[in-house]
Order: C-alpha cells, then sequence, then structure tokens
C-alpha cells in the first residue's frame, strides 16, 4: 500500500486515537484503537470484510495490531477472525498476538481451532487465546472487562438464554475508552460510560430498544456521561 496514505480518525486522545473500520448490525463490527505512545494496536471485534478494511490503512496499522478483543461470539462480530489470522500467516507475521474474550465463546474457540488445525506446521508466528474474568494488563494498558446484557437471536426472541458477552474499558495514564459491545440497557452500564473520554455506544433500534440492544435514544442519552461518544452498531438498508 502507498505509505502517504492518511487515516482519518474518528477520535483522538493524548494517548489513544480510534478508527470505527465497520459497524453494521448483522453484517460487522471492528474497531481499532490506536496506542499513540507505542503505535502498538488493539482490535476490537472481528466481523465480516476485516481484511477490506484493514487494507485500506497503512500497513504498519496492521502489522502492529498486538491484541484483538472479541466482546461475543455472534458472527458480526467474530466471523472473520479465521480470515485475520490466515492474512496474518501470508504476511510471514512473526510477532505473538493475542486474543481476548469472555469464557466459553465457542464460535471463537471453534474458528481458532480450526485455522490451528490446518495451518500448525506453517505458521510462523505466536497466537493465543486468552479468557478474561479480570481486569488484564496488556504492556501499560489496562483492559478491564464487564459483563453485558444479550442474546442469542434475533429471531428466537426474549426467551432465549444470555450467552457470554462483555464490553470493554481500556485506559492508559487516566484515559479511558468504553465499549459497549452489543447490549440491552442495564443501570450499571451508566457507571461504567460516566467520565469516560471516549464512549463507543451500540445504538440498533432507531426508536424502539429491545432486552439485548439499545436504541439510538438510549445511545444518546448515555454518551452524555461520557466527555465523547461515537454511535454504531445501526441496522443496514437491506433492498428488495
Amino acid at each position: 500500500m502507498p505509505s502517504d496514505i492518511k487515516v482519518k480518525w474518528d477520535w483522538e486522545g493524548q494517548h489513544f486515537r480510534v478508527k470505527v473500520l465497520c459497524s453494521l448490525a448483522g453484517v460487522a463490527t471492528q474497531i481499532l484503537v490506536n496506542d499513540i505512545d507505542t503505535g502498538s494496536n488493539i482490535l476490537m471485534d472481528v466481523g465480516d470484510g476485516i481484511l477490506r478494511d484493514l487494507i485500506s490503512l497503512p500497513r504498519t496499522h496492521y502489522d502492529n495490531i498486538d491484541t484483538v478483543l472479541i466482546s461475543h461470539g455472534h458472527f458480526d462480530h467474530v466471523g472473520s477472525i479465521f480470515s485475520l489470522l490466515a492474512f496474518f500467516r501470508m504476511l510471514n507475521r512473526k510477532k505473538k498476538l493475542c486474543i481476548i474474550s469472555p469464557p466459553k465463546v465457542t464460535e471463537l474457540q471453534g474458528l481458532v481451532k480450526t485455522f490451528h488445525e490446518s495451518y500448525k506446521d506453517s505458521t510462523p508466528f505466536e497466537y493465543e487465546l486468552m479468557e478474561i474474568d479480570s481486569e488484564q494488563m496488556v504492556l501499560d494498558i489496562i483492559i478491564k472487562p464487564f459483563p453485558v446484557q444479550h442474546r442469542g437471536s434475533l429471531i428466537g426472541g426474549d426467551e432465549l438464554p444470555e450467552i457470554p458477552a462483555i464490553g470493554f474499558i481500556i485506559s492508559k495514564k487516566e484515559e479511558t475508552i468504553v465499549y459497549t459491545g452489543d447490549t440491552g440497557y442495564f443501570e450499571l452500564l451508566k457507571s461504567h460510560i460516566t467520565g469516560a473520554d471516549l464512549a463507543i455506544i451500540e445504538g440498533t433500534h432507531e426508536v424502539e430498544p429491545s432486552n439485548y440492544h439499545l436504541s439510538v435514544p438510549q445511545a444518546k442519552e448515555l454518551g452524555k456521561l461520557a466527555k465523547n461518544h461515537l454511535i454504531i452498531h445501526k441496522i443496514p438498508k437491506i433492498h428488495d
């Protein structure tokens, strides 16, 4: 890729900057968080089209993805993890990759297992799947998960059980980014978002919320509790 590509960041702070590569409900969510001080990158969720989105950036940004955070196992958040690993293999990556998720995300486990079984003897980099249930330190960044309210299927309705799903609080030197992942409203969400330098909030429904997704009005109200906010995960227009 040309070296003069400029990234149009959606938010820039003192230590972090953020690019929402794509976020459409039922299609894909992938968000790049860049550590300005070190150049290291965190990729939050890995939906469809991840490679298309990454190659629109200067190569240094995807070469320096050191950590992948998975909020839950729905395909629009994890479906392209195999492609991402295969892409890094093709690029002859050498650095270790850490993949962090809630416990027991079977979709993620299956995709990573399939990749390992396919390429275990010819992958030039190490990768580790870590299940997170408490605060973790990655280099000098603190990653803290929090449980959210999400369910298994739009078609199945509210009677389906909740699934392993989390949001993330990412902090460095008192600068904080909160990512809600997919969630319905619950009171503790306000305390997670309040005072954050940036809140990345899903707003799936235009008006009426559900038990497992926020509406845009709810997302806007929650966003007022943070210093800055981005609303993501809107439903795409599907044409007949």
